[in-house]
């Protein structure tokens, strides 16, 4: 049985929400007519001869530890060239016990557009868009998801982290309680929300409660980034699980993300030549094994449930200064980095 099954003790603990972004990407058809943009068996399934390395493999692990995930999809991969193929993909992960919520990269939806010479905006980014535009999206992407799942979402996520605060008004608009696009890692920047005041955990946005990707701080160095996002793509366990449990400590809620491709590497952006991602997935199932087994007081929750929470009124948003990690680990995990990088690894 799942985590998230459990009765809520009396006492808020901190949460822990693994959440997976499902996508196709582009694959370079934006702007090379001649390609097109990569197939979700590729992007999602992982399907490369009798192996399927994406989301499988994903909710496989998931279920040996019996943790609960949501799953952010993309509501316009068929405007890809994909039609009919994202309610399978909602199916498998609500017969499987998992979440499904509503992710937009409004590029893929104006790709289709463009194939019509219609003149759209050349963005991936909702936050570039109008005020009016963003709510069509958001209302288009939101009944999407309804139809395929019987259920209206509760949360969304921006493609490439890209909302702002004007995205969580229309948010608020389209009838939708919770984000989480923002993280302070990127603010300012690729995420268009102020990059004054960062912070991990939750907190309100007039009507829109805003879950953020959690991260730390690291030392400047050079080749490192100021800051890392809960990613087990770009960091390692123990930094996964110390910032875990640095939150808990603190009473907030920490937000992991991966994405549907993240367990195999390709050859090239079309994603040809499948194989499995050893080093990612071993990260992955470690941090699970541990999410299951810590004695910490936490709970490995979905955002559903946390729609459910917010309706009872007993959730109280919290948030945390991010912390800093130490440099070894940092420079450590670069090698390893470099190492995994290449494709024959």
């Amino acid at each position: 049985m799942f985590l998230s099954g459990m009765s809520e003790p009396t006492i808020q603990k901190p949460g822990v929400y693994l959440t997976i972004d499902v996508e196709c990407s582009m694959g370079g058809a934006g702007h090379n007519p001649a390609l097109r943009p990569v197939s979700p068996e590729r992007a999602v399934w992982g399907r490369y001869d009798n192996n399927t390395w994406g989301i499988p493999l994903i909710v496989e692990i998931l279920a040996r530890y019996e943790l609960p995930a949501t799953f952010f999809l993309d509501a316009f991969i068929d405007e890809q060239g994909y039609p009919g193929q994202s309610e399978p993909i909602c199916h498998y992960l609500l017969e499987r016990g998992h979440d499904v919520q509503l992710h937009i990269h409004p590029g893929h939806k104006f790709y289709a557009l463009r194939q019509k010479s219609l003149n759209l905006p050349r963005t991936d980014q909702i936050a570039d868009l109008s005020p009016d535009m963003q709510f069509a999206l958001l209302e288009e992407g939101a009944d999407r998801i309804r139809r395929w799942t019987g259920i209206k979402p509760c949360a969304f996520r921006a493609g490439n982290m890209g909302a702002s605060t004007e995205t969580l008004k229309q948010l608020a608009a389209v009838g939708i309680p919770i984000d989480s696009s923002y993280t302070f890692a990127f603010a300012g920047g690729q995420c268009p929300f102020p990059p004054s005041e960062p912070y991990n955990g939750s907190r309100w946005y007039d009507d829109v409660l805003e879950l953020a990707f959690s991260g730390f701080y690291q030392p400047r160095l050079p080749g490192i980034k100021p800051a890392k996002v809960l990613d087990p793509m770009g960091i390692c366990f123990e930094e996964c699980r110390d910032l875990i449990r640095h939150l808990a400590c603190d009473g907030v809620d920490a937000v992991l993300i991966l994405h549907s491709f993240s367990l195999f590497k390709v050859q090239n952006k079309q994603y040809d030549g499948g194989r499995p991602n050893r080093i990612i997935t071993r990260r992955f199932e470690r941090l699970c094994r541990w999410l299951a087994s810590t004695d910490i007081p936490l709970h490995v929750k979905t955002f559903t449930d946390l729609h459910r929470r917010l309706n009872k009124g007993g959730y109280e948003p919290k948030t945390a200064t991010p912390p800093t990690f130490s440099a070894p680990r940092a420079i450590v995990r670069k090698i390893m980095q470099a190492y995994n990088n290449l494709y024959w690894t």
